[in-house]
């Protein structure tokens, strides 16, 4: 039992089900799985997962990326339906912060999807780092973009291991994608789109398509070859296959500390539509957890 009130235990296969059920039937939920069901990352992504007991029945569970770096996201956090959030919450990080710290977890962060979770993150020393902010683009032309000394051509499997190169020394590591994260992508992408420059991929991006909506998930240019109209050229090419595609609007999402990332996206004709999201971190080693 790691917990105070609760028992809280790790994650087993036997326990899928049960937990695939509380994400379905409760209203109190957060996921955060990028290119995967929930389903998918139990099975095959996932890092450390617990489960809050009352008895027999579940009543929560908070699911944590593989670290990168140290570095992990909250990627599931449910409580049952007629509960006592707060006191689940609050168990179930108390009962993962030294088992994350075994596994080599230093800091946490969590995108604030729902509207709930601001005022648990804060009662847990979680502190707003950053804010997530959306831009939107419907129909309009964009300007030309301008030269640059690359070409573009769809992402393929064989480039895995240059794009996690790139995304190292692009990203800060809670931004960086693992391997297996780029195999999911490139399964579901709708644009996988990388720039070459004579037979060396140095930018990428991957966006997905919904109906008549679209959205750009992934840019990154190798720091060495940034401010080269790069990230444009590959900018450009999406809006012009979404339009052909017929799909009229594309958001893209950017941190509101990253101005060279909102600039590019406004010389585009992206505009912030104001859905923007709260970033919380906590460090697990200022936890006191070890």
């Amino acid at each position: 039992m790691l917990g105070t009130r609760l028992r809280i235990t790790p994650y087993e296969r036997q326990h899928r089900r049960a937990l695939l059920d509380l994400s379905f039937t409760s209203h109190w939920t957060h996921k955060h799985l990028d290119w995967h069901t929930t389903g998918q990352w139990l099975d095959n992504e996932r890092g450390p997962v617990f489960l809050a007991w009352q008895g027999d029945a579940l009543t929560g569970y908070i699911g944590f990326s593989r670290p990168i770096a140290g570095c992990s996201w909250i990627r599931l956090l449910g409580i049952g339906d007629g509960r006592m959030p707060g006191q689940i919450v609050a168990d179930l990080w108390q009962g993962a912060q030294a088992q994350c710290g075994r596994a080599g977890i230093r800091s946490v962060v969590i995108l604030a999807t729902v509207n709930w979770l601001p005022a648990y993150m804060s009662r847990l020393d979680f502190e707003i780092s950053d804010e997530i902010i959306t831009m939107s683009h419907i129909g309009s032309r964009t300007p030309q973009a301008p030269s640059a000394a690359a070409t573009l051509r769809p992402a393929e499997i064989g480039d895995i291991a240059r794009l996690c190169e790139i995304d190292r020394l692009a990203f800060t590591p809670h931004w960086r994608m693992s391997r297996s994260d780029f195999r999911q992508a490139l399964r579901i992408a709708a644009e996988p789109t990388v720039a070459v420059h004579q037979g060396e991929v140095v930018a990428y991006q991957f966006s997905t398509r919904h109906d008549a909506a679209g959205h750009l998930a992934r840019l990154a240019v190798h720091p060495a070859w940034q401010r080269r109209g790069i990230a444009s050229l590959l900018v450009r090419r999406l809006l012009d296959e979404m339009r052909r595609r017929d799909v009229e609007t594309l958001t893209v999402n950017t941190q509101a500390s990253n101005h060279p990332s909102q600039r590019l996206y406004q010389r585009h004709g992206f505009f912030r539509n104001g859905y923007d999201l709260g970033l919380w971190r906590n460090s697990i080693a200022k936890s006191g957890a070890e």
